[in-house]
């Protein structure tokens, strides 16, 4: 019975006040609409893009060094990545010095706040999210469609060269480090080949394999011709049947490989085998070092070249979905809603003002009366 005697109080209110409401309606409705007459139509455009896999600038990959399966597209890593560079203050004093922002929202950029301004609108107009697919979406809000289009697709390429930027900078560090190593490994390499040299000068060691086999070989012969003539002469030389120029040239062959077996064997300037086996370690280890950083070297290089085909390579770090078309239509004001809104909050204002007007009446007849 309560509710429904307030809900009667509530109308007759209504009623005695019905011209107030009016009026104060009517002005809200023209004020509204004057008001969203003089806004400006903003339109806005978006592009939509997903972040590269860092893998496709891997060297390895690129030239076939490695079997793993090339994923084209970033993980949440590299999506992350993205939306900090397109949020950052680099990407937005680009595109404010690009487009001339200061003059086209009428700011004097010489000011001590100018700065401030400048960002606040922009910031105010550009947004960057992502969207339900995990995709990137770039937006620009602005009165002239082309400039809104304009900012957005240059928004999407500054920050594809700011990520390729990241990634070439650590690229050149590492060429930088290779470069520096290949050059100390040249210098190590020349060091090794002086000494190699020299000790093969010294020994007279230059094909190991071969004077090895040459000097075994003419032992061989030497240590033969030792024992055979030996056996001759020992058979022969108390024959008195054999003629003495035999004999003496027999012990002429004996003495000839005795002084070949004793110069093999014994130091001297030629080769001997002494003097082969002492040398042959130091050329072996020589030989070796020489050979193993021939081969780091030759890898180094080829890991260089592979890195620094990389890095000239324009690789993206975006793929692009959508770019940013000139939008058709205004994205702001919703005019309609702005009036709508208007009239509905002067007439629950008003009502509430004349809730509150009747019962402050009723309260001091109420004092009155006692």
């Amino acid at each position: 019975m309560d509710k429904r005697d307030n809900l009667i109080d509530t109308f007759q209110t209504i009623y005695r006040w019905r011209k107030a409401i009016r009026n104060i309606c009517l002005l809200a409705l023209v004020g509204s609409v004057g008001f969203s007459l003089m806004l400006d139509n903003y339109y806005k455009a978006s592009t939509t893009f997903y972040p590269t896999s860092p893998q496709l600038s891997n060297p390895e990959l690129m030239f076939g060094a490695s079997s793993a399966v090339t994923d084209y597209y970033g993980g949440d890593r590299e999506l992350d990545r993205l939306l900090e560079i397109a949020g950052s203050n680099e990407l937005a004093g680009y595109l404010i010095s690009r487009f001339q922002l200061y003059q086209h929202y009428g700011i004097d950029s010489t000011s001590k706040d100018g700065a401030f301004k400048v960002r606040e609108i922009f910031n105010g107009l550009y947004s960057v999210e992502k969207n339900k697919n995990d995709a990137i979406v770039v937006s620009m809000e602005d009165t002239d469609p082309k400039l809104a289009a304009d900012i957005a697709n240059a928004a999407r390429e500054q920050i594809n060269a700011i990520a390729q930027s990241l990634t070439k900078e650590s690229q050149r560090r590492l060429l930088d480090a290779f470069n520096d190593n290949i050059k100390r490994k040249q210098e190590e390499l020349v060091l090794l080949s002086d000494s190699m040299r020299t000790i093969q000068a010294r020994y007279g060691i230059y094909d190991s394999e071969a004077q090895g086999e040459q000097l075994s070989e003419q032992l061989t012969l030497a240590e033969a011709g030792i024992v055979r003539n030996r056996a001759r002469l020992d058979i022969l030389q108390n024959n008195p049947l054999i003629p003495r120029d035999t004999v003496e040239y027999i012990k002429a062959e004996l003495r000839a490989s005795e002084q070949m077996r004793k110069q093999l064997l014994n130091s001297g300037d030629n080769l001997t085998i002494r003097r082969f086996n002492e040398g042959l370690p130091q050329v072996a280890i020589l030989r070796d070092l020489h050979f193993q950083s021939r081969k780091q070297l030759s890898y180094d290089m080829e890991r260089y070249n592979h890195i620094k085909a990389s890095y000239n390579t324009d690789i993206p770090a975006l793929l692009t979905v959508e770019r940013a078309e000139v939008p058709q239509v205004k994205s702001r004001p919703k005019r309609s809603v702005i009036v709508i809104a208007s009239v509905v909050a002067a007439f629950l204002f008003t009502l509430l003002a004349a809730l509150l007007a009747e019962n402050y009446r009723g309260v001091m007849g109420q004092i009155r009366a006692n």
